[in-house]
C-alpha cells in the first residue's frame, strides 16, 4: 500500500476536474474500456470526495480519465463491467473498467478536498481475465491506496493484497510533471558522504531499528501444538516427511518476519541515500543542520523530504510483510500440492 501527499498537483487537479465538468465530458471520463475478450477488470472504490482514477501508458502520457466519484456536481458513476466479486458493503462510490491484459500501465488515484490533493500512482500489468480492486481512503492528513487481486475461490470472495510498484512510464519521462526527469546523482566526496550519513542517521528513530532482544520465536512445544491441531483437522494420515516440511516452513516464516525490520531499514537507508546524492553540497550542508532546522523556512524542502521518507519506510515495511506472507503461502501451497492434500481436504493451502 501507499500513503502520499501530492500538494504540488493541486492546481493541475483543480483545472482538470472543472475542465471536465464544464467541458461536457461524460461521467465515464475519456478512457475507453479494453476490447479484448480476456481483458482484465478493475474496480476503483473511494469513500472520499472528488476522487478520480487516471490511466497512463506510453501512448497517453497526459493520462485518460475514468470519471469522478463522490462529486457534488455530477451523478454517481454507474460504470460497470460485470465483475464476479461484489464490492465491499461499505463502498460509498465505485466504478469498474476493463484493462488490456499483459500490458504495463500506470494508474493514479487522487482526491481533491479543500486546499490539498492526496493520492498516488502505481504500475500494474494485468493478467488475462484477472480481476482487481483499488481502494482510496483519506483522513487525518493522509491518504492510502491499496490494491487487491479479487477472485471467487470455492464459492467465496477472496481478496489478496498486492504490492504497489511506482516505476512510472519510461516513454513519458520528462514529458510532464507527472513523470519528471530526475537530476543525476553527484559524485561522492568524503564531505558529501559524511553529510548524507548525518542526515540519514538523524532521521532514524528508535522504533525503526531492529532489536534482537525483542525477536520472538515459537518454542518446539508450540510448533508441536500447531502441528497437532492441523493433524486433527485433516482427519487422515500423512507421512512424517510432510510434517517435517510443515515444521520447516513455519520456522522459515518466523525467521523472515524476524528479519523484516532490519531489511526495511536497509532499503530505507539505500533509497534516502539515492535521493540525497542528487543534492548539491550547499543543500546537503543546509539539510544537515541540527534538529531546529525544521523550524526554519529555508529548510521546508528538507522537512518535506523527511516526511516523505517516513512514509516510504512504512511503505517498505508493508511491502515486506506482504512479500513474507506471500512466500509462506507459496511454500505451504507447494507442499500440499506435492503431497496431494487438496484432493482430500478442501481447506488445504492454496495459491491465491
Amino acid at each position: 500500500m501507499l500513503a502520499l501527499h501530492f500538494g504540488s498537483l493541486r492546481a493541475f487537479a483543480t483545472v482538470a476536474l472543472f475542465s471536465a465538468l464544464l467541458g461536457g465530458c461524460t461521467i465515464n471520463g475519456t478512457y475507453p474500456d479494453a476490447a479484448e475478450p480476456d481483458a482484465a477488470k478493475l474496480r476503483f472504490i473511494s469513500n472520499t470526495q472528488n476522487a478520480t482514477l487516471d490511466y497512463f501508458d506510453a501512448a497517453h502520457c497526459d493520462g485518460q480519465t475514468t470519471g469522478p466519484l463522490n462529486n457534488l456536481f455530477t451523478s454517481q458513476s454507474q460504470r460497470r463491467v460485470g465483475m464476479s466479486v461484489a464490492p465491499p458493503a461499505d463502498a460509498k462510490g465505485y466504478l469498474e473498467i476493463k484493462l488490456k491484459p499483459d500490458q504495463d500501465t500506470f494508474l493514479r488515484t487522487q482526491t481533491l478536498g479543500g486546499y490539498s490533493v492526496c493520492g498516488t500512482g502505481f504500475n500494474l500489468t494485468p493478467q488475462r481475465g484477472a480481476e482487481y480492486e483499488v481502494t482510496l481512503s483519506a483522513g487525518g492528513g493522509y491518504c492510502k491506496t491499496t490494491l487487491h487481486r479479487v477472485q471467487r475461490v470455492d464459492g467465496k470472495d477472496v481478496r489478496t493484497p498486492m504490492l504497489l510498484d511506482r516505476n512510472g512510464v519510461a516513454a513519458c519521462v520528462g514529458r510532464n510533471a507527472i513523470f519528471p526527469k530526475l537530476p543525476d546523482a553527484l559524485p561522492d566526496t568524503p564531505r558529501r558522504v559524511t553529510l548524507i550519513n548525518q542526515i540519514i542517521d538523524s532521521s532514524v528513530i528508535a522504533s525503526m531499528k531492529p532489536d534482537p532482544a525483542k525477536a520472538t520465536r515459537s518454542t518446539p512445544e508450540h510448533l508441536d501444538q500447531l502441528i497437532a491441531e492441523r493433524k486433527a483437522k485433516l482427519g487422515f494420515t500423512l507421512p512424517d516427511d510432510y510434517w517435517a516440511l510443515y515444521r520447516q516452513n513455519l520456522i522459515a516464516f518466523e525467521d523472515e518476519m524476524a528479519g523484516k525490520k532490519g531489511e526495511t531499514l536497509k532499503r530505507y537507508t539505500a533509497e534516502y541515500r539515492v535521493r540525497l546524492q542528487r543534492l548539491d553540497d550547499q543543500q546537503l550542508e543546509q539539510w544537515a543542520l541540527p534538529e531546529d532546522k525544521w523550524a526554519k523556512p529555508a529548510n521546508a524542502a528538507a522537512f518535506a523530504e523527511y516526511k516523505a521518507m517516513a512514509i516510504y519506510y512504512f511503505q517498505i515495511s508493508n511491502r515486506l510483510t506482504i512479500e513474507t506472507v506471500g512466500n509462506h503461502l507459496e511454500r505451504m501451497a507447494k507442499m500440499d500440492e506435492q503431497y496431494g492434500v487438496c484432493a482430500r481436504f478442501s481447506d488445504c493451502w492454496k495459491r491465491a
